[in-house]
């Protein structure tokens, strides 16, 4: 597999995606309140954390054992029967709890939340068999897809008065979309597993929902507390100041899904030399974009958010700073994170996601009483920052890790360049409407691009990888 090629499809796909929802986001939260989007949003927390027992680590482990080579076709009928048992016990759970989840989304829509985690689930095993079989690419033209599905029946039902409904539709919609695309490629055929597959994929999957959870809480757990806590309207604003730092760490994460089924593939064959070259190769790469951003919105926040979509979000700026920031340890967390759990070692990426799982829900619910949603921000930080550390530490205990520092220590007097002139400039122009804001932005990037090709190591370095892709492409 061609990790350049491979994750620069992902990339351009998953930017694709993002520019979609991002547009999707930005339409919605000017049509509706911050509180009706808070209801699309808790009601989508609630579907990711309903993903943790009825997954239970499996869509991990059938990328993991497929990758490997062995039998992916009984491994893949394993996964199925091991799912049916807790997807039937969640839905029969939202049936019985349907008039509390109803009072807490603050609409009535359990029915609907029941349909989405069997379609979420069924659909999404399909993605991490493609995945498996080293065919990453392909998972991300489904996921394009599965987001313009969305925007498109979710605008038509918004603009018919469906209000939050409408969203919910428009998800559904989606995941349909996404289930039959993606059986539909497939072309493992099933087989009858033995006893010894099925153990195989609970022993890597009881270890590895842990760092799904992980995953998960960082991206929910603070939405639903905050909707113990405080209003729809703060769930609306933390969440879309979260989903604007997301754009920052596309490339990473498009990496590090990348090189994922490589690594295991090359620890199952024994070259670790092989992983050791890889991982300071692609940690440059997965920071060049979210250092600028950072500091691009310690300038901007406060503009982003209200100029972008309206003058009720802009209570998160604080929040939109914290998590951006969170974001440049996210970067080297995904390639780190994601190796560790590559090599077959996903007792230690559990150890170490127990850990700031406990410290990240106590954190919330303490910091979110005293401060808002700025608390809620100040916990996902504090958490991550401990996870990262946990999984640096056991990754090294197997795999010399060599950090790319001096292309880092450029990468950041880069973006200080970029934000230098640009607090110049905005002390002579303020930035008070959106043609400014976008102005400035692109502005930003050619800044940053010339001080990066300025730079003796880094420059080089990313002309290098230009190159390599040019070649893959």
């Amino acid at each position: 597999m061609d990790i350049a090629r491979s994750s620069l499809k992902l990339f351009v796909s998953r930017l694709a995606t993002t520019v979609i929802g991002f547009l999707g986001i930005t339409f919605f939260a000017r049509e509706l309140t911050s509180g009706i989007i808070g209801v699309f949003f808790l009601f989508e927390a609630l579907l990711g954390i309903l993903a943790i027992p009825a997954d239970f680590g499996l869509r991990g482990s059938v990328e993991k054992r497929m990758s490997e080579g062995d039998t992916p076709g009984a491994y893949l009928a394993a996964a199925i029967l091991l799912k049916l048992g807790p997807l039937t016990l969640i839905v029969l759970g939202i049936s019985v709890f349907s008039a509390t989840i109803n009072s807490y989304l603050g609409a009535e829509v359990a029915h609907l939340l029941a349909a989405a985690i069997v379609l979420q689930e069924v659909g999404m095993l399909s993605m991490e068999v493609l995945k498996g079989e080293l065919r990453v690419g392909e998972t991300a033209i489904i996921g394009f897809i599965r987001q313009g599905t969305w925007f498109t029946v979710a605008w038509v039902l918004v603009n018919n008065g469906f209000g939050a409904v409408g969203l919910i539709y428009g998800l559904l919609s989606g995941l349909v979309v996404m289930l039959l695309i993606g059986w539909y490629k497939l072309t493992v055929p099933l087989r009858w597993p033995s006893r010894e597959q099925i153990t195989s994929l609970v022993d890597y999957g009881k270890y590895n929902v842990i760092s799904s959870i992980g995953g998960y809480f960082y991206n929910w757990m603070d939405v639903v507390i905050i909707g113990v806590f405080l209003t729809q309207s703060d769930v609306g604003a933390y969440e879309l100041a979260w989903r604007v730092t997301s754009i920052s760490i596309l490339f990473s994460g498009a990496i590090s899904t990348t090189i994922f089924p490589q690594v295991s593939k090359w620890d199952a064959i024994g070259s670790k030399e092989r992983i050791e070259d890889l991982i300071p190769s692609v940690l440059t790469p997965s920071l060049v974009l979210v250092i600028p951003a950072f500091f691009g919105t310690l300038l901007f926040s406060q503009e982003i958010l209200g100029l972008i979509f309206g003058a009720e979000y802009v209570k998160a700026w604080l929040v939109l700073i914290l998590l951006m920031g969170d974001k440049v340890f996210q970067a080297v967390q995904a390639i780190i994170g994601r190796s560790l759990q590559a090599i077959d070692k996903p007792d230690l990426a559990a150890r170490a996601t127990v850990v700031s799982l406990v410290l990240n829900a106590v954190l919330n619910v303490m910091l979110i009483i005293e401060f808002g949603i700025i608390g809620a921000a100040l916990a996902t930080v504090i958490s991550s920052l401990v996870n990262d550390g946990l999984h640096f530490f056991y990754l090294r205990k197997f795999i010399r890790i060599r950090l790319p520092t001096r292309e880092i220590i450029e990468c950041f007097g880069a973006s200080l360049g970029m934000a230098g002139v640009l607090y110049i400039l905005t002390q002579l122009y303020h930035v008070d409407s959106l043609l400014k804001l976008i102005s400035v932005i692109i502005l930003g990037v050619i800044l940053y691009t010339f001080f990066v090709l300025l730079s003796p190591t880094l420059g080089t370095k990313m002309q290098e990888t230009v190159k390599e892709i040019r070649q893959a492409t």
